[in-house]
């Protein structure tokens, strides 16, 4: 088989590829994501193993040099180059054309071999290290973004944890874990803006926790985290301090101008519609208490606290 379907955040991505797509091509956390066929949204990437004449007169501008990454952009296309530098990295270059909306990508690479491809368990779609590069834009063109944050489905609501690192999103999430509640990805949350709301998605971008889920469920309130010594929540009335908190938290693509007119746009409308809170806890669990009592309509319970 040269093709296989994958469906997150309601984008159905096509891979096709001139070798074999094996049961072990990908890492096993995608046969949740698995579709039979074509979606209403739908994305074509191809994979190609050689590196085709001529592609640097395509790719004239570059933008971006650092770390893993070249880009490079024209009038008619992004070209992304990726080579592994960390130890945790795929260890193949990998060269990515992708149209303006990113909707056709054609990954080049002459370092997997046909038998190293059916059995590598790659963990994105791209190649790439990681398939965010990717799905920032999509998100981008439908209404959408990717948070930096876990998150949960706690009886049907979906929460978002945000926070700058050691905030305690890690710690937090293993309570929530322990009390049974279902995380939906570590680290890398999409969000889409829906005609009843914002809809939260599972998915397969994980940051160092691999905990993935292929559900969705509605975005009901978002947290920022501080770590204390005291369990205590204060509703965000500031929408300049939550637009703020949610551009500092977001996962920030490669944008043009109109791209991130777009980004503010949703953005804006998030911290109007979606409860945020600067959530304070210890270690103690009872947080966990009062977020699953929020949604069994107790609204005093989350009240501004000064």
């Amino acid at each position: 088989m040269n093709s296989k379907f994958y469906r997150v955040a309601g984008i159905t991505i096509e891979v096709r590829s001139d070798y074999s797509i094996t049961e072990n091509t990908f890492h096993p956390k995608f046969k949740q994501f698995a579709v039979d066929g074509p979606g209403d949204d739908n994305v074509m990437i191809n994979h190609h193993f050689y590196l085709p004449d001529s592609i640097e007169e395509r790719c004239e501008h570059e933008i971006y040099n650092k770390s893993q990454w070249q880009v490079f952009k024209t009038d008619k296309a992004w070209k992304f180059k990726y080579h592994p530098v960390l130890p945790e990295d795929p260890p193949h270059s990998v060269m990515g054309i992708f149209n303006l909306s990113y909707t056709a990508l054609d990954i080049y690479t002459d370092e997997i071999s046909e038998e190293a491809y059916k059995n590598s368990r790659f963990n994105g779609v791209t190649l790439f290290n990681t398939d965010q590069i990717l799905f920032a834009k999509l998100l981008c063109d439908r209404n959408g973004l990717i948070i930096h944050s876990n998150g949960f489905d706690v009886n049907g609501n979906g929460i978002l944890l945000a926070g700058d690192s050691g905030a305690g999103k890690s710690t937090l999430s293993r309570m929530l874990k322990k009390r049974g509640f279902d995380i939906l990805c570590d680290d890398r949350m999409f969000v889409r803006k829906l005609q009843s709301g914002f809809g939260l998605y599972g998915n397969w971008c994980h940051g160092t926790v691999p905990d993935t889920s292929s559900i969705s469920v509605p975005l009901k309130a978002i947290f920022f985290l501080e770590q204390s010594k005291t369990n205590r929540a204060i509703l965000m009335d500031d929408k300049k301090q939550i637009a703020r908190k949610l551009v500092q938290s977001m996962v920030k693509p490669f944008l043009t101008p109109e791209d991130w007119e777009k980004t503010l746009t949703v953005i804006e409308h998030l911290g109007r519609t979606v409860r945020c809170y600067i959530l304070k806890f210890d270690l103690s669990g009872e947080i966990c208490d009062m977020i699953e009592k929020l949604f069994q309509g107790n609204k005093n319970l989350f009240k501004e606290d000064n």
